[in-house]
């Protein structure tokens, strides 16, 4: 047994002498005798600590005593010294004697006080405790939570509590001062007192149990007449049978022994109560019974109980045997034998005393214990005691709690308790590598990449060149298929195979060519999941609820794999059925037996545990499913350590690892490769177990191994899943290699381009180059995948590089083309002059085409025009020049479209000659006119002027000709004008009114015209039309000396009207606007003078109401209600009225 306690010898007395009582206060041991004489010992801490050969107590050698009396009172009380105690705090002794307390110096030992009335009394306790006294005042709602600070005032109170008669005398020190009494009446004389707190105090009569409140000077009966108080529930049931067994017997026990057995055990803030070989708990805080521990089952009858950190000690009826145990155990671990004991002190200093001699109960070093129950395999009261223990006993205890765990835990699994080792592991967070090596390599693995503690295999030590390609990545890079044909899925021990260098088998025969998974059924390829899903926080909460019923075994897989899957591209067979899993497990257990994996540390192995290949399917099947219990807890718990280190924590992660005192060396120094070891292990207990449980795994953030993914999804058929992992991996490359291997066989969900194009879908600008790549043979196969691709409502789509994205579509497809633009410029409404001058463009190249296949008025020559004209009117964005110089010269559809260039660069002569000569369209020659008019454009105002010019004096025909004006013909095929000008310019209209040097005017009546202006003849009929609409405005005078002058007055008669009508309108305005002015000014006058004729007396008495000084000659500010203050007080009294103001416009409110 263990050997916690060693009895020391420390006093032995003459055959005269008789112990009545002790007490040990610091290094010095009290001895009370019968015949009233007090010895004080004496304690030398060096000598007490030496150890015996054997538990049984010996008698000091005469080499050295590790007690020397010091002083020896003879008298010291009258009678028989029965009890002794002390006060530190208050350096205060009480003795009992003859039926009174004395008090006496706790150093000087001088008698200080009877207290008389303490007649009768029979025991006594005492307590100590500190409190604070806060310089602050605090809410009562927190001062009962809030914890002491070094600004409180900490003072120690000390109680005293007799017990005499039906009465308890309670004292009360403040420090060494006593500072007050009071007494508490019970109905019967207390036997026993115990301390619960330092001011609650249990007293156990005959038949009855009190629990008494001192400040409140309250007394609450626990139990009484053989049961407790109040109602019991069935988890009491229990309890109250013990308690009735004490209550019963306690009239008997009490005139037996004196009174019923109560300690305080400190650890949990309880009362443990005994009678004979009964036990029962009481809360220390709130009197009552503890439902949750069971009582302590005594082999023999106590007669003393106590409480020595961290343990329980307890004295036989028979006075011979003392036991020591652990309170949370109850285990007996330690029995020592004694001739017969009397006393027993606990606490700090434990001493036990016969009636002569005196033993001290020397505690051995705690290392020494642990040590101890370890090598007898008592795991659980080794945890037991470190976790009792405080951290000054045991160096680096919280470490080797951790390990005493986990060996705990490695017992446990070796007694095939799976779930108790795996909850233990994750309440230790024990090492990933620890745990899974209790699993064969089908679950543990062969190998985990190292990111940080040195290279690889796969990392080559040093830098590598650059440019350079290393034997990794050019794997990496290569298709991922599975074996060749012909070629074993498994290796002889038991490794899948995973040469990535075998080229794929064509991709029709892909199913027939994967291996069966490890004898299973053949496993169809599920339908992908991340392509096709449009939302993906809707996925990622059909993830979540899958991770929520994974702890929830099913009767059989053949139920899980009938979920379907809603939003996948088409369906693949059931994955994994019974059959199939039982021969996953079967082939597992294979891997087991074949491997030499260690399962259990070394000194800690059950004779019993032959290792994991000694179980069968099922026994299997639960350890995996154990184990998840482990890895999804650390998991979670490396997660948080991830983001403390990387700084984006939040509340709910710092709380959390600080509840649990999570450091980054609970799961080792590298968290990528613990987090990469968790779950690769959890994906291979997916795959083994449930296998409907990888795709929310791979598709969440993960840190799962590559290699491994990759082979056991691959052999297992599992496209969708993998093709999810990659594309949680970003490793998109590899992902549209399977999805355009797999597109090429009819036999898979995955055949054609739909997956590809949905896969496409998901990258964003950061991915164009692959976008690119693999999108453009679907859409040579049909350009609505292009659609989908580049000009979806998505934020990827969106993202890419616009201009990239117009030069590649261009590449493939002009019509494709002018959708993404139209699309950007119109949808998106991208402002960039580059998109609207390439649209424009587009629309140009398409009637240019179309117009040599189609006639002018087919829909597909109209519809681009239309829609040419559309972007000149309503974007702002492009470039005239630009657009104009690609125009032909003289095809009658761009016409208008060329009207709205010239418009946009102020060339509205030659846009309204386009609407005069060559769409004679008089009506839109106006209304160009009017959206001009009105505009801040320059020579807005003369438009109407210059139309009206074109239609009296019309250019030269050779200038038209020039121009194209005057063509009819459908579509020129010469190409288009290199430059807007064109050699010849329109002369203007003093050409045609003066004399130029040669003599004569160039005007139509001119009968000596110029061979190089031969004008058509004029447009009378519009011109008068133009008149009569728009005459108001134009310039009559200017109007006049265009018309010829034989034009008849009756026609220009609408004209003058609106003219006449026109000028009237702006006359009368303006005497209107003039008789308001004056109305005006008059007003203004007026009250220029009232304010003149307002006057204040100044007197030589009249003072300042803001400074109360007199007035006198200073420059003075008057207000509205008359009121005089001094210039520089002006600001004051004017911030007084307006806050009046303000108040008084508050009130009304």
């Amino acid at each position: 047994m263990l050997r916690a306690f060693t009895p020391v010898p420390v006093v032995d007395l003459s055959s005269k002498e008789r112990i009545q009582s002790i007490y040990s206060s610091d290094d010095k041991l009290f001895v009370g005798l019968a015949s009233g004489t007090l010895k004080v010992y004496q304690i030398d801490d060096s000598l007490s600590l030496s150890e015996p050969d054997t538990s049984s107590p010996k008698k000091e050698s005469t080499g050295g005593s590790p007690v020397k009396l010091i002083t020896s009172i003879e008298k010291f009380t009258k009678g028989s010294v029965d009890q002794l105690s002390g006060l530190e705090d208050a350096r205060v002794l009480v003795a009992l004697s003859n039926g009174y307390v004395y008090l006496y110096d706790l150093d000087t030992l001088a008698l200080q006080e009877r207290l008389h009335r303490t007649k009768g009394a029979v025991v006594f306790a005492t307590s100590s405790e500190l409190k604070f006294h806060s310089l602050f005042n605090y809410p009562p709602s927190t001062a009962n939570d809030r914890r002491p600070s070094t600004a409180d005032i900490q003072r120690s109170v000390s109680r005293l509590v007799v017990a005499a008669k039906k009465k308890l005398h309670c004292y009360e020190w403040q420090g060494a001062e006593l500072i007050g009494s009071r007494e508490i009446s019970v109905s019967e004389r207390p036997r026993s007192l115990t301390f619960i707190k330092p001011d609650k105090i249990l007293c156990g009569l005959v038949v009855e149990y009190f629990l008494v409140d001192i400040p409140a000077s309250t007394v609450s009966p626990i139990f009484a007449a053989g049961r407790p108080i109040g109602a019991i529930d069935n988890v009491l049931a229990g309890v109250a049978a013990n308690i009735g067994n004490i209550a019963s017997s306690a009239s008997a026990s009490a005139r037996r022994q004196g009174c019923a057995l109560a300690t305080r055990l400190p650890e949990d803030e309880s009362v443990v109560l005994v009678n004979e070989f009964s036990s029962a708990f009481l809360s220390a805080d709130t009197g009552t019974f503890l439902k949750t521990k069971r009582p302590i089952k005594f082999r023999d009858v106590p007669a003393m109980l106590g409480y020595s950190y961290p343990f329980v000690i307890s004295v036989t009826a028979s006075s011979k045997r003392l036991e020591v145990r652990n309170p949370k155990t109850y285990t007996l671990l330690q029995q020592i034998s004694f001739p017969t004991l009397q006393h027993l002190n606990d606490g700090k200093l434990p001493f036990v005393a016969s009636s002569r001699q005196v033993w001290k109960l020397s505690l051995r070093p705690f290392e020494a214990q642990l040590d101890f129950l370890i090598e007898q395999n008592q795991l659980d009261e080794a945890v037991s005691l470190i976790e009792q223990l405080d951290d000054v006993f045991i160096e680096d205890r919280i470490n080797k709690l951790k390990d005493l765990k986990m060996r705990k835990a490695e017992l446990l699994f070796g007694k095939y308790k799976f779930s108790q080792s795996m909850t233990l592991f994750s309440e230790v967070s024990a090492p990933p590598e620890r745990v899974l090596a209790l699993y064969p390599p089908a679950i543990s693995g062969m190998e985990y990449p190292n990111h940080k503690d040195g290279p690889t295999e796969e990392e080559p030590e040093g830098p590598e060149p650059k440019g350079e390609e290393t034997t990794e990545q050019k794997k990496e890079e290569q298709p991922i298929t599975g074996p060749a044909e012909g070629e074993s899925s498994e290796k002889a021990n038991g490794e899948i195979a995973t040469d990535t260098n075998v080229l794929p088998p064509p991709v029709a025969d892909m199913n027939a060519t994967l291996p069966q998974a490890q004898g299973s059924i053949p496993i169809a390829a599920d339908a992908i999941s991340i392509a096709d899903s449009t939302n993906a926080e809707a996925q990622r909460k059909r993830d979540l609820e899958i991770f929520d019923r994974f702890l929830r075994p099913t009767k059989s897989n053949s139920s899980s794999s009938k979920v379907d899957n809603s939003n996948a591209i088409g369906k693949g067979s059931r994955g994994a059925d019974t059959s199939s899993l039982s021969d996953s497990l079967a082939n597992f257990l294979s891997f087991g037996k074949a491997s030499t994996t260690k399962t259990m540390r070394s000194g800690l192995g059950d004779p019993d545990f032959l290792g994991p290949e000694s179980m069968d399917a099922r026994t299997l099947a639960k350890a995996v499913r154990c184990l998840l219990i482990y890895l999804i807890d650390a998991r979670r718990k490396i997660s948080r350590l991830a983001s403390v280190q990387s700084g984006t924590i939040t509340k709910a992660d710092l709380d959390l690892v600080s509840k649990e005192s999570m450091t980054a060396t609970a799961f080792g120094a590298d968290l990528e490769r613990e987090a990469c070891v968790v779950d690769t292990a959890l994906l291979r207990c997916y795959m083994l177990i449930n296998p409907q449980l990888v795709g929310p795994l791979v598709r969440l953030a993960n840190h799962c191994d590559k290699k491994v993914v990759r082979e056991q999804l691959m052999m297992y058929g599992k496209w969708s899943e993998l093709i999810d992992f990659y594309y949680a991996k970003k490793l998109h490359g590899d992902a549209l290699g399977l999805l355009k291997q797999l597109s090429e066989s009819k036999k898979t969900a995955f055949s054609g381009p739909e997956p590809t194009v949905q896969y496409l879908q998901k990258l964003g600008n950061e991915n164009i180059d692959l976008v690119f790549e693999y999108a453009k043979e679907p859409i040579k196969i049909n350009e609505q995948f292009g659609i989908d691709i580049f000009m979806a409502n998505t934020p990827e789509a969106e993202s890419l590089s616009r201009p990239r994205v117009e030069k590649f579509v261009l590449s493939i497809s002009r019509s494709l083309t002018i959708k993404y633009l139209e699309y950007v410029v119109f949808e998106l409404g991208d402002l960039s002059p580059e998109f609207h001058n390439d649209l424009a463009l587009a629309y140009l190249e398409d009637v240019k085409s179309n117009a040599q296949l189609y006639s002018l008025d087919d829909e597909m020559v109209q519809q681009p025009v239309r829609k040419l004209l559309k972007l000149l009117r309503e974007s702002k964005q492009y470039k005239p020049e630009k657009i104009l110089r690609a125009m032909p010269r003289d095809s009658t559809l761009f016409m208008e479209s060329k009207a709205i260039l010239f418009s946009r660069i102020g060339e509205h002569r030659r846009a309204l000659e386009i609407f005069v000569f060559s769409i004679k369209d008089y009506g839109k020659a106006q209304d160009y006119c009017m959206s001009v008019y009105d505009t801040d454009a320059p020579n807005s105002k003369t438009v109407f002027y210059t139309l009206l010019e074109l239609y009296l004096r019309p250019p030269p025909t050779k200038y038209i000709a020039a121009h194209g004006y005057n063509k009819a013909s459908a579509f020129s095929r010469r190409g288009s004008d290199a430059s807007l000008d064109t050699g010849l310019s329109p002369p203007s209209s003093a050409e045609y009114l003066r004399p130029q040097q040669n003599g004569f005017y160039k005007s139509p009546s001119t009968s000596s015209m110029n061979d190089a202006y031969e004008h058509p003849p004029m447009n009378l009929e519009a011109a008068l039309d133009l008149l009569s609409n728009h005459g108001s405005r134009l310039s009559a005078i200017d109007a006049l000396e265009l018309l010829p002058s034989d034009t008849n007055m009756t026609s220009l008669g609408q004209f003058f009207e609106s003219h006449l009508r026109e000028t009237n309108t702006t006359i009368s305005r303006d005497r209107i606007s003039a008789a308001l002015l004056k109305t005006e000014l008059v007003r203004t006058q007026q009250t220029l003078l009232k304010l003149r004729s307002k006057n204040v007396s100044i007197s030589d008495t009249k003072t300042c109401p803001v400074c109360l000084k007199r007035l006198g000659s200073s420059v003075i500010s008057v207000f509205p209600d008359r009121t005089v203050v001094h210039y520089g007080c002006a600001k004051s009294y004017k911030e007084t009225v307006d806050s009046k103001n303000q108040v008084r416009h508050n009130v009304d409110e």
